[in-house]
């Protein structure tokens, strides 16, 4: 067989490959032409004496040798290139792959990042921003850090603050509504929520939870704008287009700033943010570096 190394890069190439069951969206996950991307599977399959692929008119499909080879490979490309990692360089070179909700990758972790950086000015970082979960098993990311409620008795996780709801507007808004005055107004506002990382939920759930929670009726909830996104839910509030519950670690920044005004109660949301990882790999050196790095963050 060809020499090992080259056998790993294409096995692992075929795996992202498969991932997509494209050559194109393949090329841009690892930064290599679709030409290169096609030799690699070509050769792979050369070496292993069958074909993996169907290669249809517009699309891929597996064929069952291939199937075969990605249910192998799904549980240990990733372990075998983070063993070659931790032999050459110790883990505080090559690449830390970290998974990520969107809004607190926008307005909590990227503006800290620098720090880290500084600390470990080798080590390359991807991030890639997803509400929903990210599977650990079919994607190569090494640590996750997700906004929720959720048990993870089958990875190392660890909370890293919980998160209060706290009703925001502009000061315009307030005063139009008499909102820094009394609540009596609240009934006739625009309520912007938010669903991030919460799909599963109803859409008016952290509205209906803050009402609840400070003896005020959910029945209000009449007018509504709904966001899939945080920061999106915070640029209709600078915009003076409703109330927005923010989630107070993340919307802090406009309230200090007086952007925003944040006119009653905040409450525990009952969530918080975690941080994942498969068990075991807390004890890597660029996982633990991580790991060290970000509970001195908060």
């Amino acid at each position: 067989m060809a020499n090992k190394e080259n056998v790993l890069a294409n096995l692992y190439t075929f795996s992202v490959v498969a991932k997509f069951l494209s050559f194109t969206l393949a090329a841009e996950e690892l930064c290599l032409t679709q030409s290169a991307v096609s030799q690699r599977v070509k050769k792979l399959e050369v070496d292993l004496g069958f074909a993996l692929f169907i290669r249809l008119t517009r699309k891929l499909e597996l064929t069952a040798e291939g199937e075969r080879m990605l249910r192998i490979l799904t549980k240990s490309v990733s372990a075998i290139f983070s063993e070659i990692d931790d032999i050459r360089f110790n883990e505080l070179r090559g690449e830390l792959y970290i998974g990520v909700a969107p809004t607190f990758a926008h307005l909590w972790l990227v503006p800290r990042l620098s720090t880290f950086q500084c600390l470990y000015p080798h080590l390359d970082v991807k991030i890639r921003v997803k509400a929903s979960k990210l599977d650990f098993q079919n994607q190569p990311v090494d640590i996750a850090i997700y906004y929720g409620n959720e048990k993870h008795p089958d990875f190392y996780h660890v909370r890293l603050f919980d998160e209060f709801l706290t009703p925001v507007c502009t000061p315009e808004y307030a005063k139009r509504f008499h909102l820094l005055e009394n609540d009596n107004h609240l009934k006739d506002v625009t309520f912007l929520h938010c669903t991030e990382s919460l799909e599963f939920l109803s859409p008016l759930n952290e509205w209906q939870h803050w009402l609840i929670s400070t003896n005020r009726n959910p029945n209000i909830l009449k007018h509504k704008y709904v966001f899939n996104h945080e920061e999106l839910t915070m640029v209709a509030a600078r915009n003076s287009m409703g109330v927005a519950l923010g989630r107070y670690h993340i919307i802090k920044p406009y309230v200090e700033s007086g952007e925003l005004v944040a006119p009653f109660e905040h409450v525990s949301s009952g969530f918080g943010y975690d941080l994942i990882c498969r068990k075991s790999d807390e004890t890597r050196p660029k996982i633990h570096a991580f790991l060290k790095w970000i509970k001195e963050m908060v």
